[in-house]
């Protein structure tokens, strides 16, 4: 299920057009039903329920906690809900809809979020001023940079508000599909007019000329806009008349003062427009040149072509100035520039609307609204290659990274298990540090059948830090992977991972690992990032994450400038720390299917233990001294003390075991705890590490005590 949710939107024409009839059609698409969730106003709430659950029987209509400014307080209603019916996906019609269906992802009861662009809104705030609080006005600026940022998917009403992101927000992906506001189900576009009585009623003749605004009196309608260039239209000849379908506006009075008889308002129901609209001759979309407007896809555009009204239109209007004057559907007007507009021939209200028949009905959109449905699924399921995708055709999209070494009797399973993938836009860069055993001449035979695998043997062993480099230095992909020699990849590993990845602008995207031993699933312990705050993991060594989990944009590891070269160990540590430092870094965790494998084999067990726990104190450290004024800058800086604490036990069970002697273990004390380090560590947490130190080391342990000791440990700022 697909929940299409709606946040103080009251009822009304546009609501039944651009909602319940959007509903209603996404559901004959096929695919996961789409669900109406409404938050609407307290006062009133009966009649709004009533009237929306009259058009959408199974809509779920809910009163929204009192006043704006305690939007954010609606989560509860949501919560309940994903509780209760498990949705896939949600898709928010604006800011603060959105806001609340991030929060829903970011506590993991759904997958995938999609934001319905209706309108600059922080621009139309500011300009408008919508409520009458400069702080709402300031928090929707900034709560609409945020959903458009995490939002996996856009919808806009128009591409001049895509530019707007851009431009903005600094919206550097493609993940976006452009729906104009289109016809409703109330307004049939039929082969000829019917009209209404209208003339008839105002006492206007059928050779009259008459121009027509339909829609609400609200500041971004620009009625002093329609007075100036309507009041010079008038007074040009005495056929030509003005019909107001609005609610009364001073404008609109002064207007029927000063051209009696010529002029007249009406506010009628939504079903009865479109026989109004069909008495006119033209009409009028003016508006001021604000942010507002240029971005806007006014529902009367096309409800005026339907009716077969060629349209008086301001330059930068959204989409539809740039149509008008492409496609002759009307006149745009420059400042000052007069309407010379007249009555349409009866051939060209057909033209106008077979038209609106062609752009303005939901069915035309079908390939994006199809879309929009296949990306709620719990894993997208795109096209190939995918529509957002920045390459064409069959280029490269990613690059799967493999250090090398001594791996000969994994690393044919772990090529192969990249050469069975579904999506085939990938080349592997397999980089082996001086091998003994055979490993190269094993890669050179495989890659000597498939272009796609490149192998760069070295003649001096140099680390997995500096393999991965060289692969990242020599990858053609836009997105990179990075597998060690004897794991695995799941068949729809790199398909699943584009569908998230292209056209998203994300740095980086993380999912689900399983271990394994001899065959995957044979183990079935997973390692699923859903970490709410994975910097702070990584920072105290609870690590959310592993090197293969991830899909990175190249460019990014670029800019992060890759492995750090001096670590030995917990290299992908540091990496992850660093790029979630990185500031703007737009990182996604998802609850997948496992898509990549992790080996724990006999050969793992340890040789050399002595070298292995140098390698990962040195590292430790390394680390700690890294990372410490970045976690004192956040205020937590006991966190970057796990890392110490967690190789410390590692070092104690080791000793415990016998695998290290008790000269081992000083040396090894004195590199985990050097002066410069022990300086900087307050002395009841130096104590609590001499406790750990003996507690360790007893013949027996008491579950949840090294717990206690690690939170008190990286506890304090």
């Amino acid at each position: 299920m697909i929940f299409f949710v709606t946040y103080n939107d009251q009822p009304s024409g546009v609501y039944w057009s651009q909602v319940t009839d959007v509903v209603d059609h996404m559901n004959t698409l096929g695919g996961d039903r789409v669900r109406l969730v409404a938050l609407v106003s307290m006062r009133g709430y009966m009649t709004w329920r009533k009237r929306i659950r009259t058009r959408v029987p199974d809509a779920i209509v809910l009163p929204m906690v009192p006043r704006q400014h305690n939007w954010s307080a609606n989560w509860f209603w949501l919560w309940l809900l994903c509780r209760r019916f498990r949705p896939t996906g949600m898709i928010g019609r604006g800011i603060f809809a959105t806001a609340l269906a991030l929060r829903m992802r970011d506590k993991g009861l759904v997958r995938q979020v999609c934001f319905d662009g209706r309108a600059a809104y922080g621009a139309e705030w500011e300009e408008y001023r919508v409520v009458d609080s400069d702080r709402l006005v300031a928090e929707s600026a900034e709560l609409e940079r945020d959903v458009v940022a995490r939002a996996d998917l856009r919808m806009a009403v128009s591409h001049a508000l895509v530019d707007h992101w851009r431009s903005r927000f600094g919206y550097r992906a493609t993940r976006h599909v452009v729906i104009p506001c289109t016809l409703g189900r109330s307004v049939e576009i039929l082969s000829e007019r019917h009209g209404s009585a209208m003339r008839t009623q105002l006492g206007w003749a059928a050779t009259d000329t008459v121009l027509v605004y339909s829609g609400s009196a609200v500041g971004w309608q620009s009625l002093e806009l329609v007075e100036r260039v309507v009041g010079d239209w008038l007074r040009g000849a005495p056929d030509r008349r003005m019909l107001f379908l609005s609610t009364t506006h001073p404008v609109i009075e002064r207007m029927m003062a000063t051209f009696p008889g010529k002029v007249s308002r009406q506010w009628v129901e939504h079903h009865q427009v479109r026989g109004i609209l069909q008495d006119c001759d033209i009409g009028t979309v003016l508006r001021e040149d604000r942010i507002t407007n240029r971005v806007a896809s006014p529902t009367k555009f096309a409800e005026y072509l339907s009716a077969g009204l060629p349209v008086a239109i301001s330059e930068h209007v959204g989409d539809f100035s740039a149509m008008v004057r492409a496609d002759g559907l009307g006149q745009v007007l420059a400042m000052n520039e007069p309407l010379t507009l007249g009555k349409p021939a009866p051939r060209e209200v057909e033209r106008l609307m077979a038209y609106a028949r062609e752009h303005f009905v939901k069915e035309v959109y079908d390939a994006e609204y199809r879309l929009v449905k296949a990306c709620m699924e719990p894993e997208p399921v795109l096209p190939m290659p995918s529509p957002f995708a920045v390459s064409e055709g069959d280029a490269t999209a990613v690059s799967i990274i493999v250090p090398s070494f001594n791996k000969k009797g994994f690393i044919g399973d772990m090529v192969r298990s990249v050469q069975q993938q579904t999506d085939p836009r990938w080349e592997l860069i397999v980089v082996d540090d001086a091998s003994t055993d055979g490993t190269v001449d094993l890669l050179r035979s495989m890659a000597s059948g498939d272009p796609r695998i490149q192998v760069v043997a070295l003649t001096e062993n140099k680390g997995a830090n500096h393999c991965r480099n060289l692969g990242i230095a020599r990858a053609g992909g836009q997105y990179v992977i990075f597998l060690d020699a004897d794991d695995l990849l799941a068949p729809y590993c790199v398909e699943r991972r584009l569908a998230v990845m292209e056209g998203s602008g994300l740095d980086l995207s993380v999912s689900t690992m399983e271990v394994f031993r001899e065959r995957p699933g044979d183990d079935g312990q997973r390692w699923v990032p859903t970490s709410r705050d994975p910097l702070a993991d990584f920072l105290r060594h609870e690590l959310p994450w592993q090197t293969m989990q991830p899909i990175w944009d190249r460019s990014f590891l670029v800019s992060l400038g890759g492995f750090d070269e001096t670590f030995s160990r917990h290299q992908d540590v540091e990496l992850h720390t660093r790029a979630l430092l990185k500031p703007g870094v737009r990182a996604r965790s998802r609850e997948t299917e496992p898509d990549c494998y992790y080996r724990i084999a006999e050969e793992r067990k340890v040789i050399d233990p002595q070298r292995l726990l140098r390698g990962f104190a040195l590292s430790a450290v390394l680390y700690q001294t890294k990372f410490r004024e970045d976690a004192i800058r956040m205020r937590r800086k006991g966190l970057v003390l796990g890392i110490i604490y967690r190789t410390y036990l590692q070092i104690l069970l080791y000793a415990k075991l016998g695998r290290i002697d008790r000269t081992t273990l000083h040396d090894l004390e004195v590199l985990l705890f050097p002066p410069e380090l022990l300086r900087t560590i307050p002395p009841v947490k130096r104590t609590l590490f001499r406790v750990v130190r003996w507690y360790n080391l007893l013949p027996v342990r008491l579950r949840g005590v090294n717990l206690l000791l690690f939170r008190a440990i990286i506890s304090g700022r």
